[in-house]
């Protein structure tokens, strides 16, 4: 006789929208503290503000499903930041017990083209300023943020028995 063994996944309970909102928010506002102190032209500030840009969906993630405090997921998305797309949805799928690392790999994906085509818009809109390229860094973080932290609420592991 043989055991069969499946991953199952349960929908989550809360709103999406607010979870993609408060992980958007919470990215911008740390890709602005990044982009100020990148003006400050001090590597010991900006490089760390640069890898807490990670922690941003993680922690507007865990405020919206009431989850606030658990380490391991905010210490997989600080170091996953040092390699951009890939290395934080692997770490924060390794490190966290209910995310799965290819929907984070997928969802990193599409944030970063999100982000990049904003980017791009923006910065054509608004005619290559350059005192403009810190803002639309900020909204394009945002943007894939938003798009990662939706896709933490979306699908859920089932916990393990």
């Amino acid at each position: 006789m043989t055991t069969l063994s499946a991953t199952t996944a349960t929908e989550s309970q809360g709103n999406v929208w607010m979870t993609a909102l408060y992980a958007g928010l919470a990215t911008a506002i740390i890709s602005v503290i990044t982009c100020l102190t990148f003006e400050w032209e001090m590597p010991f500030l900006y490089i760390p503000a640069y890898l807490l840009i990670g922690i941003g969906p993680v922690l507007g993630y865990q405020f919206a499903s009431g989850t606030l405090g658990q380490w391991k997921a905010l210490v997989g998305g600080f170091f996953g930041r040092i390699i951009p797309i890939f290395g934080w949805p692997i770490l924060v799928g390794a490190l966290s017990s209910e995310q799965s690392i290819g929907k984070l790999i997928l969802a990193s994906l599409l944030g970063a083209v999100i982000g990049i085509a904003i980017f791009f818009v923006m910065q054509t809109l608004l005619g290559l300023n350059p005192y403009i390229v810190g803002t639309s860094f900020s909204v394009g973080m945002a943007c894939w943020g938003g798009t990662v932290g939706a896709a933490m609420d979306s699908w859920k592991k089932a916990p393990a028995a």
